[in-house]
């Protein structure tokens, strides 16, 4: 498939991995983890140096997440959010070594290896996760289920923390840069909106956690906000609809809502009123998985970029659930031949 302007007129982006770095979000995962196994006001003993922590942020990333091995497992499972990778490594962390006292090398490479092992995917993994950390604590019914547990809520207070920063440290975001040269990227976008495509956004982030870094670099101009849909939109539209599994990636709502809610509301989205022909002249692009899962379930056609966390490495997962594009990044989708 070539990107055509006959047969798709609306592009939406996936953000991290594709034009954002999502390395930053990745080491504000394993600060999290890492307050939660540890600190004192919750599940640990220590009382914890934020400053020392936010010094060596690099050495808790490397050790918590064994160098970028148990992110790459984590998302290999459809895991869009960072929220919950850290929720994942937390609950098997847990069910592991309850008692843990000792920042252990040894211990993360036992929680990536469990996960490495792990054969299912959303939704059913959370509620498996779930049961791991219940049965290895004596805490009330459903304090750690996912979205609305006690722990649900402690760890996006532990995240937003380290990643907006408070009046002791700085935030991760300050340290937000593009995945590819930023002068590259631009012009991309620009060209491809001189083209007549609509360019969007489906991202598991927050609005304003997105916003941040598009109007930093001075990217928002060429995204149309009607074709943009981030965690809030998700987050309202669980709330409203009650449905009975997460509306996160892999569930293709993210992407159906940047492309179309415009035109239904999140009932009809939902409930599939959307016209067949409708997802055809619209690719999505993203670098995960659970992108391509999402896309795929909303009947989305789907370009995958080798800019994620496994770079290359990706192309074979790509080629054997056949994206229809497979680019180097997203700096081919102009002149592209593939």
């Amino acid at each position: 498939m070539k990107l055509q302007r006959s047969k798709i007129d609306t592009l939406i982006f996936d953000m991290d991995g594709v034009i954002t770095s999502e390395y930053i979000y990745w080491k504000a995962a394993a600060l999290t983890v890492y307050e939660l196994l540890y600190s004192h006001r919750y599940f640990g003993h220590q009382d914890l140096d934020k400053l020392w922590c936010r010094k060596n942020v690099s050495l808790i990333y490397d050790t918590v997440f064994c160098g970028g091995r148990t992110v790459t497992a984590v998302k290999h499972l459809g895991v869009n959010t960072n929220w919950d990778l850290a929720y994942l490594v937390f609950c098997v962390s847990t069910y592991l070594e309850p008692e843990l006292t000792s920042f252990d090398l040894h211990h993360f490479e036992a929680v990536c290896m469990f996960i490495e092992n792990i054969k299912i995917g959303p939704p059913a993994l959370y509620t498996a996760a779930e049961g791991l950390a219940a049965s290895a604590s004596v805490v009330e019914i459903g304090y750690f289920k996912r979205t609305t547990g006690g722990l649900w809520k402690c760890l996006i207070e532990c995240f937003q923390r380290w990643f907006h920063g408070d009046v002791e440290i700085k935030g991760l975001k300050l340290e937000e840069e593009p995945v590819l040269p930023l002068k590259e990227i631009e012009k991309t976008l620009r060209t491809l909106n001189q083209e007549g495509y609509i360019l969007g956004v489906g991202t598991g982030r927050p609005k304003e956690e997105i916003l941040f870094p598009l109007q930093m670099w001075g990217l928002d101009q060429y995204f149309d906000t009607k074709y943009c849909a981030s965690y809030d939109e998700v987050s309202a539209a669980e709330k409203s609809l009650t449905p009975e599994q997460p509306l996160a990636k892999p569930h293709p709502f993210v992407f159906q809502k940047a492309a179309f809610g415009h035109l239904l509301s999140d009932e009809e989205i939902y409930y599939g009123k959307i016209p067949f022909q409708w997802p055809k002249k619209c690719l999505v692009i993203g670098d995960a998985p659970s992108d391509l899962l999402a896309a795929r379930a909303g009947g989305f056609p789907f370009a995958a970029v080798l800019t994620g966390i496994e770079g290359k490495n990706a192309r074979p997962y790509f080629e054997e659930n056949q994206a229809e594009l497979i680019l180097n990044s997203m700096l081919e989708l102009i002149n592209n031949d593939n």
